[in-house]
């Protein structure tokens, strides 16, 4: 993926960002000569805006997940119907429009983690003792696809710490209204804490425990936290809807078996499409952000090289060393469509 480290050609610099050079962060594509100009596209703008310059532009981008690219305006671009657009306009898109010529505009596609999903593995001999993150419920859906978005936590082997060979996980689900069939069930966006075990074995088969659900809305902001307490040798996930303060817990303890390798040791965040037509991809990004992951011992190279990555903002370790935090990881599928 190519990395945007200036904010424009030498020979085409604009007046408006010439002063305003861009923050450390994610890392935009950009797509030189192309802009958004076909009426089609016109039900997958998510809004527009004037009089910015390119770093504010893509700030403004990278706090919405609604945003997977948006083009900026360097002199004048002239779109459908005639209507005219100047410097410094912006105009914000979900999905994938059709992008076509237009030498007075450069486009800018949002980062996205490959496969969707970042692991971040701790030290030999360390341990997770918890993660926390937060997520949006999802505004835009296209014909709601199903998918799944979650922070995951698969602790290593020291000191006996628990759930060795399977992943804790506050998962973010869609189910559409015909699968509804129960009073349990739920049609739309749900959530809940869950546990995976894969097995060992080839044959083995996979099984989920899982804890209550609780029902969300688009644009809910969820705050999920998974902890270990050493006092009951149990790990808790809790996910809290910090729009209405409802809440849903779900307590785990898995004993390590005798014998058992354990080598898995990683917290991962993941997007997984369960659509595989493209139609059916959520239109939106997905994002976890305000992260916090710890470690039982202080690793001076935790987190190394994540800064590096141009679809994680601000990662950085605290003075004590056990303490990670990241501003957001993006997560989605970017498909491009160039005529």
């Amino acid at each position: 993926m190519m990395t945007e480290k200036k904010l424009l050609a030498s020979d085409d610099i604009d007046p408006l960002v010439i002063f305003a050079p861009e923050e450390p962060g994610l890392q935009w594509q950009r797509i030189s000569g192309m802009a958004v100009l076909d009426e089609a596209s016109q039900e997958l703008e998510v809004c527009r805006m004037s009089c910015m310059t390119l770093a504010e532009a893509k700030a403004f981008a990278a706090t919405d997940d609604r945003i997977s690219f948006f083009f900026y305006v360097k002199h004048y671009a002239i779109m459908y119907h005639h209507y005219v657009l100047h410097a410094g306009d912006v105009i914000f898109f979900s999905g994938t429009p059709v992008l076509h010529a237009e030498p007075g505009a450069d486009c800018f596609e949002k980062p996205a983690a490959p496969d969707s999903k970042l692991s971040i593995t701790a030290a030999p001999g360390n341990n997770w003792v918890s993660v926390q993150a937060q997520l949006q419920v999802p505004f835009l859906s296209s014909e709601q696809a199903h998918a799944y978005l979650w922070p995951c936590l698969r602790p290593g082997q020291d000191n006996n710490v628990e759930n060795m060979d399977g992943g804790l996980q506050a998962v973010l689900s869609y189910s559409p209204a015909s699968s509804a069939s129960g009073p349990g069930d739920h049609a739309g966006w749900w959530v809940c804490g869950q546990y995976v075990h894969a097995g060992g074995q080839q044959k083995t088969a996979q099984t989920c425990f899982g804890g209550p659900s609780m029902p969300v809305k688009p644009g809910d902001i969820l705050s999920c936290r998974i902890v270990y307490d050493a006092a009951s040798r149990s790990w808790l996930q809790t996910i809290t809807n910090t729009e209405n303060n409802n809440s849903v817990s779900f307590p785990v303890s898995v004993k390590q078996k005798p014998g058992q390798a354990h080598d898995r040791n990683t917290v991962s965040f993941s997007l997984e499409n369960l659509s595989q037509a493209r139609h059916r991809h959520l239109h939106q990004c997905l994002s976890l952000f305000n992260v916090i992951i710890k470690t039982k011992y202080p690793q001076s190279n935790l987190g190394q090289g994540l800064n590096n990555l141009p679809y994680v903002d601000h990662a950085r370790l605290c003075e004590n060393q056990n303490s990670l935090h990241i501003s957001r990881i993006i997560l989605y599928s970017p498909m491009q469509d160039v005529r």
